[in-house]
């Protein structure tokens, strides 16, 4: 059974009002059984008993976290123990008068219990059942062929073997009405029972059904009642009244650890009553049929069919049986796999890393919450759209190549870096690994994860660019040169087209450190740094080797243009620039090495000879040129830079 999630259970001492009850009962019951005497004072610790009774169902009632259906039910039973006490009472009355109890206070009496019966039966009729459909169809069988077991019983136990009523009318009126009442009431506790929903405790729901069946046992006897058997029916019903008084006490110390008051467990695949009702209705065809006799083949026609029912009972029990325990793996294994998707899916939504399945054309299938946060599109409008729209990468045919290539390897996935776009304008540098699933049936498309690496591509680039650049200038270093160089080397159309070295090295820089300050020459360096900048083409590379040398590298070029270039810049150097206050002054001498892209290692050393040659001319030009691919043209030839 299961029900509301219990409380802390702790130890308690035995509850002394059900430590009476049990006691009372006992003593009671063998107070009738063993002297006779005792019945008019049984019927006095009856009423007392029904008093308790409907005090301890008031008790219920108060707790303060009982369901409201809870309380209905024994908010009823509250009044059924009053008007038992009440009519228990009208008898003991008439008894007390020492006077025959007339045909009135007999039917008040009886008219009493049996409405008493009643409510209590329409509290466990009108109880609410959260059963629908087949199961509620399997339901009402159920407790229809039980019912079927009990109406068979009354009928057995009520009528005379002869056939004939008795000759009191009032009391087969009244032994009939008490029948079906209780009847009625039986009803209510077998579809409770079967039904596993109940407005009771598991504790009470024992005491309570015990005493509702051994009540109506009682009055099944009525009508059959002799002189002898009025102690044991005296008995039956000081056992149920003790144990519906139970029931209640019960109930309430069980509400301790179930606050709602209520059973709620799960209805099995079958119900083992109606199994029990078919056995108890053959028996009582073959008790009945010896009691009125029957000859040798009525006895063999009627074992034989009692023994394939039985075999049959036996036989659907056991398949039953195979069915609940499969049902049982079953249940397990499906509460096993809704355990691991909810796991899965709690990682999925709560993952940081964005998750999208598209089909082999690219449209999004499925996209995580992720996607919220890492581009700002709601996943439930990416679905339907391109997975390249949904990213909106700088390059969209990065997009195209990656599926293409996923797409061509179903063994291995493909992992690609894309720059995407946010929402709100921002860039975003996503790491995408593919994984084809084409074939799965479960998945039947292309797995993309994705996470943001915008933070490390930032510091992957912020690191190759201190390695690469001059910290000082900003210039491309040495190393960054030599990878323009190597593209070149790995680009065949640029390799055989002319390129020019320049190097150049600034005159008197070391007056200016040791006059100035090594501040004003670091100044004086990036001032320099900038006037390069501004004589190249975007496509040339201006470089800083160390100290005061620069490397400038012109790309698809002549002779002449390389010259041209060279001009520019000792012109533009000339120019002087104040620094913290001081007037310099700078002077640069500049070697050119012409020739093809393959040439670059030999035309950075013939451009370093060129520059030491340009340093030790007489004439003061600044400029050398060592040129491979014509005879050298003088510097006063200075033609315009093609564009």
């Amino acid at each position: 059974m299961s029900g509301p999630v219990p409380a802390q259970r702790e130890r308690r001492s035995a509850d002394p009002v059900l430590a009476a009850l049990v006691v009372g009962a006992v003593v009671s019951i063998a107070a009738v059984l063993l002297t006779p005497a005792a019945m008019s004072t049984a019927n006095i610790v009856m009423v007392a008993v029904w008093v308790i009774f409907a005090w301890l169902c008031r008790q219920v009632t108060t707790r303060p976290q009982i369901a409201s259906t809870a309380r209905r039910f024994w908010r009823t039973l509250t009044v059924t123990g009053v008007l038992f006490a009440l009519g228990k009472a009208l008898g003991v009355a008439a008894e007390l008068g020492r006077a025959p109890p007339s045909e009135p206070i007999l039917f008040g009496s009886s008219a009493l219990i049996v409405v008493g019966i009643a409510l209590a039966g329409w509290a466990m009729l009108a109880y609410p059942l959260n059963v629908l459909g087949r199961a509620r169809m399997r339901l009402r069988l159920d407790v229809a062929t039980v019912m079927c077991a009990f109406a068979m019983l009354a009928w057995h136990v009520v009528c005379e073997p002869d056939g004939v009523p008795p000759d009191n009318t009032g009391q087969l009126a009244v032994t009939v009405l008490g029948c079906t009442v209780a009847l009625i009431a039986v009803f209510g506790a077998v579809k409770l029972l079967i039904s596993g929903m109940a407005p009771f405790t598991p504790g009470a729901a024992v005491a309570l059904v015990a005493g509702v069946l051994i009540g109506a046992l009682s009055y099944f006897n009525v009508l059959n009642m002799r002189a002898g058997d009025a102690p044991t029916l005296q008995a039956t019903q000081l056992a149920s009244a003790f144990l519906l008084a139970v029931a209640a006490r019960v109930q309430y110390l069980q509400m301790r650890t179930w606050p709602s008051g209520l059973t709620v467990r799960p209805r099995p695949a079958y119900s083992r009553p109606p199994y029990v009702a078919v056995a108890a209705t053959q028996l009582l065809l073959l008790l009945e049929l010896r009691q009125e006799g029957l000859t040798v083949r009525g006895w063999g026609m009627l074992i034989l069919p009692v023994a394939v029912v039985v075999l049959v009972m036996i036989r659907q029990n056991m398949a039953y049986a195979d069915n609940v325990r499969l049902l049982g793996d079953l249940d397990e294994s499906m509460l096993q796999l809704r355990h691991q998707e909810q796991r899965f899916r709690s990682l999925v939504q709560h993952a940081s890393d964005l998750t999208l399945l598209v089909d082999a054309q690219g449209t999004v299938l499925y996209a995580s919450p992720a996607l919220q946060d890492l581009l700002g599109v709601p996943p439930a409008q990416a679905v339907g759209r391109p997975v390249a729209e949904v990213l909106r990468p700088d390059d969209a045919s990065a997009v195209k190549h990656l599926l293409a290539d996923v797409r061509a390897d179903s063994d291995t996935g493909v992992r690609r870096q894309l720059l995407a776009h946010h929402v709100d304008g921002s860039h975003r540098w996503l790491e995408a690994m593919a994984t084809n699933r084409l074939d799965d049936a479960g998945t039947s498309g292309v797995i993309i994860n994705i996470r943001d690496v915008t933070e490390a591509r930032v510091l992957q680039d912020q690191l190759h660019h201190q390695a690469t650049h001059d910290n000082l200038t900003g210039l491309p270093n040495r190393a960054s040169l030599n990878e323009r160089a190597q593209r070149l080397l790995r680009d065949n159309e640029q390799a055989t087209r002319h390129i020019a070295v320049l190097m150049l090295d600034l005159d008197g820089f070391k007056a200016v450190n040791d006059e100035l300050s090594h501040q004003v020459g670091d100044q004086l360096l990036v001032v320099v740094a900038d006037r390069l900048r501004q004589c190249v083409r975007p496509t040339d590379t201006v470089a800083r080797l160390g100290g005061d040398e620069f490397v400038v590298l012109l790309i698809d070029t002549t002779t002449a243009g390389a010259v041209a270039t060279a001009g520019r810049i000792l012109e533009t150097l000339s120019a002087p620039v104040m620094i913290e206050g001081h007037q310099v002054f700078t002077r640069a001498s500049i070697g050119v090495a012409v020739g093809s892209g393959a040439q670059f290692d030999s035309l950075l050393h013939d451009a370093d000879l060129a520059m030491y040659q340009a340093k030790r001319d007489p004439t003061g030009a600044g400029l050398h040129v060592i040129d491979h691919t014509a005879h050298w043209t003088p510097p006063s030839a200075r033609a315009a830079e093609p564009s």
